[in-house]
């Protein structure tokens, strides 16, 4: 008897557990107890195929200021040192240029009375000759040495503005405001003409360099301005111009931004979007509701008895957080944007409010979807 009790046992066991078995894999809504899940609805917008692009802030004037006079380098702005067109940023030593300041000076005062001798020398000549007291050969060798002596006084007009020229460049100046930026020359050096001495760079008015695919040509002419994120904010920048000339390697072409408005140092990183196609008119759903699995992509949709039905769907393109799908959906329908994790086919859900009553398991603002 204890045997027969035994046997009968094992076998309803056995069978409850086929039951069971069947109706979890047919996903039968009461084998599971409802499941708490925010949803949104999927709607159609007007959708940009794009590109994500680094950029940099860059100056409008970044140059390395060279010496124009040679000679030993006696005073040297400090690095970091903001200063404005005009100033005074470098000082070369200059006293041998003064010394040939006074030899030119001299010079010239040489040539100017040699000329006025021979001018002088010419007209007696010609006195000369026209009373028959001198041959014309000696009037036309006074011409000669008052035209040589003409020359010559141009010539120490010349050398004597050019020493006071480079009397001036021997203090460099700013040719614009901007920030000193690197020390390339130290004090007490010697310096020849055209070797750099200072890297100066203007932070006012900066702009940004963009390298974009060619591709985008066509709709960045078509565009007034970027948006652009770095770590210290983000903003619109206004398009100053689009190069239309690509690497031959690389295919990407550069667009300048003004960055006037923003206050970020020369040089940062930042992120933009450029368009790479035309607009159209897209299905979408949060890129939170795709179901990644073995099988491919999906999404749960929420019926009017509130049970869940798993659709499978393709992706296309994305933008801000939306994905375009293709499918069995339609516009309106409520999409499961949290929950979807372990949730089945046919199983009845709670539609929360929000994702504060998913976490507590909240029933008190459950919505029914009627």
């Amino acid at each position: 008897m204890t045997f027969l009790k035994k046997s009968l046992l094992l076998q309803f066991t056995l069978s409850s557990f086929l039951i069971s078995s069947v109706f979890i894999s047919s996903g039968h809504a009461m084998d599971f107890p409802p499941a708490s899940v925010n949803v949104v609805p999927a709607k159609i917008i007007t959708m940009t195929p794009v590109v994500s692009v680094s950029g940099t802030t860059v100056s409008q004037n970044d140059s390395k200021i060279a010496a124009e006079v040679s000679g030993r380098l006696i005073d040297l702005s400090p690095i970091g040192a903001r200063v404005t067109k005009g100033d005074v940023i470098a000082k070369i030593d200059d006293k041998h240029l003064k010394i040939q300041l006074r030899e030119d000076k001299a010079s010239l005062l040489n040539a100017q009375t040699q000329l006025t001798f021979l001018e002088s020398e010419v007209t007696r000549k010609k006195s000369l000759v026209a009373k028959n007291l001198s041959p014309k050969t000696e009037l036309d060798k006074a011409i000669s040495e008052r035209d040589v002596a003409k020359g010559e006084l141009l010539g120490a007009h010349a050398r004597l503005d050019k020493t006071a020229q480079d009397l001036k460049y021997s203090q460099v100046k700013a040719p614009f405001t901007g920030i000193v930026a690197a020390r390339i020359a130290n004090l007490g050096e010697y310096i020849n003409s055209g070797n750099a001495i200072v890297r100066l760079v203007e932070t006012a008015n900066s702009e940004a360099s963009v390298f974009t695919p060619i591709v985008a040509y066509q709709f960045l002419t078509q565009s007034k301005e970027l948006m652009v994120e770095s770590p210290l904010g983000s903003g619109n920048a206004p398009i100053k111009t689009v190069i239309p000339v690509a690497d031959s390697r690389s295919h990407l072409m550069e667009v300048r931004l003004d960055m006037s408005a923003f206050n970020w140092p020369i040089g940062l990183n930042f992120k933009t979007k450029v368009a790479s196609g035309p607009s159209k008119e897209a299905l979408t759903v949060p890129r939170d509701a795709l179901v990644l699995r073995r099988e491919g992509t999906s999404i749960f949709r929420i019926n009017k008895d509130n049970s869940a039905e798993q659709l499978r769907v393709t992706v296309g393109m994305a933008m801000d957080g939306l994905v375009e799908v293709f499918g069995d959906v339609n516009a309106g329908d409520l999409i499961v944007i949290r929950g979807a994790e372990r949730l089945r086919s046919g199983q009845v859900v709670q539609i929360k409010d929000n994702n504060e009553e998913l976490i507590s398991g909240s029933t008190a603002n459950t919505t029914d979807n009627k």
